[in-house]
């Protein structure tokens, strides 16, 4: 009787402490960082989301391949996360829908008090050498290759 009082106390320890998938996906190693844009984005932001479930902020300027965690004061560096078995994100004071995700990519929605009322945040994962164009490069390609991309067929 002893012994399965065990065997049950172990599978529901081993059951509970499993991670969720999402969260796995997302947790960042060494060298690794998720890229942060939107639309609107001007500039990249970058995360790292670590296990203990805070997230870090770095910027990376244009001209270097190195990453800088902002300084404390700025906009809040470190931020808890977590994400629940429907696929919601809570991320600093945010709640976010998961739409999709992978180990390489992960699509969020935010939701706005002002139009479109609806805000898509891209997570691209990103090594630390990777050399990558700017937000804008994909309208820019569109905007300087208009033959490629035909409005009707």
């Amino acid at each position: 009787m002893r012994n399965k009082f065990y065997v049950i106390l172990i599978i529901v320890f081993a059951g509970c402490s499993q991670q969720n998938p999402i969260e796995k996906a997302l947790e960042t190693k060494s060298g690794e960082y998720w890229r942060y844009y939107t639309s609107n984005s001007s500039t990249f932001t970058y995360f790292r989301f670590k296990e203990d479930h805070l997230s870090v902020r770095y910027y990376k300027d244009q001209d270097s391949t190195q990453f800088s965690e902002y300084a404390k004061t700025e906009m809040e560096s470190s931020q808890k996360w977590s994400v629940t078995k429907d696929s919601i994100m809570t991320w600093g004071d945010f709640n976010y829908d998961i739409i999709s995700y992978n180990d390489k990519a992960v699509v969020l929605l935010a939701l706005s008090k002002e139009k479109p009322f609806v805000n898509y945040i891209f997570l691209i994962k990103t090594k630390e050498n990777e050399v990558i164009g700017g937000p804008g490069s994909f309208e820019q390609k569109r905007i300087f290759n208009p033959e490629k991309y035909p409005f009707e067929k």
